[in-house]
């Protein structure tokens, strides 16, 4: 196989090469001149556990001014290149519809591995890419998109691998540079013991799904999860400007008993929203919710989510506790002269 892509193919249109190794010891070919290092026709690139010098998949990128789709799967240290040589590999790419980059999960990235440049003061822009999945590290993602924009993105599914703590001040600028993802109007988080997921919605007239930004991060106990995504709510905060619906969705594993959520950690992840007229909460999370914002002063009360309408938390009727606290909650706004209604 390794000899067979040295060869040059001027009519190829789609590449698709991939290892069944499930440890993640991608295939390595000898180097040599992968396809000839011209593909003018080349539309399609899918490449799962497979090495090659990066250099030489670089020169037959910028050979292929026709590719619209790039899948870059399961990249080891073997494979590794840093964000500034893969921005200049997709430089040219102005036709690059799909974009894939997914580090497999045993990928070590040193930070003395990243000797990149700093970023330049004038980015490179792939105008015509719709679509962006990254599977990695947001140190790695934040030298990337520092580098480059993609205008016309409307879907973006990212997966950080392993972390806890977020710097992600290039991921927020990039995003506020994309007409469909920069002023969401819906976000959604949905807890998990395994995988939090964050999505950001973007809608217009009708409801019309603009563009969507899918956010996954590493689950565990629900008081990190809070905190991660506290974390990356205050970075993304400039973005939050006209959300209007914020929802938790269904918790698919009950906490673990001993499990205690400080209830100030619900007040901070809700502080950035400041203009949401909607909340709703699932079950499993309706009373640490409800006991949050119920222990509340009458102060305090009108400083959190100052523009709700509408508060759902589903079956809180069926603890009485928890209804008390709710409804102690809607007691206190009313007060200040915002009404608040109760649902759920």
């Amino acid at each position: 196989m390794v000899d067979a892509t040295q060869r040059p193919f001027p009519l190829l249109e789609r590449v698709r090469i991939a290892s069944n190794d499930s440890t993640g010891e991608s295939v390595l070919p000898s180097p040599g001149n992968f396809m000839g290092g011209s593909a003018p026709r080349l539309q399609n690139v899918y490449l799962d556990g497979i090495v090659f010098p990066f250099p030489e998949l670089r020169r037959l990128l910028l050979s292929s001014n026709h590719l619209v789709e790039l899948r870059l799967c399961n990249i080891t240290d073997a494979g590794y290149f840093s964000p500034y040589a893969l921005v200049s590999g997709l430089s040219a790419l102005a036709r690059l519809k799909r974009l894939e980059i997914h580090f497999h999960r045993s990928t070590f990235i040193p930070i003395q591995r990243d000797t990149d440049p700093p970023p330049p003061l004038e980015r490179a822009s792939l105008p015509s890419l719709t679509f962006l999945a990254f599977h990695g590290f947001s140190k790695y993602l934040e030298g990337v998109v520092a580098r480059i924009d993609f205008p016309s993105l409307t879907f973006v599914i990212i997966k950080l691998l392993n972390e806890f703590i977020f710097e992600i001040p290039q991921l927020s600028q990039f995003i506020g540079r994309v007409d469909a993802l920069k002023s969401p109007n819906e976000v959604i988080v949905k807890p998990s013991q395994d995988n939090s997921s964050i999505t950001f919605t973007q809608r217009g007239e009708r409801r019309r799904n603009l563009g969507e930004l899918f956010l996954v991060i590493s689950g565990g106990p629900l008081d990190w999860q809070l905190s991660s995504t506290t974390q990356i709510f205050t970075q993304f905060s400039p973005l939050f400007s006209n959300v209007k619906v914020l929802a938790f969705g269904k918790y698919p594993s009950a906490p673990a008993v001993e499990e205690d959520v400080d209830p100030t950690q619900w007040l901070e992840l809700f502080r950035p929203f400041s203009g949401v007229w909607t909340v709703r909460v699932t079950e499993k999370l309706v009373p640490d919710v409800a006991l949050a914002l119920g222990g509340l002063s009458e102060d305090a009360a009108p400083d959190v989510l100052p523009a709700l309408i509408t508060l759902t938390l589903e079956g809180h009727r069926g603890h009485p506790f928890v209804q008390d606290a709710a409804q102690r909650f809607v007691a206190q706004r009313q007060v200040s002269g915002r009404r608040i209604y109760l649902l759920g």
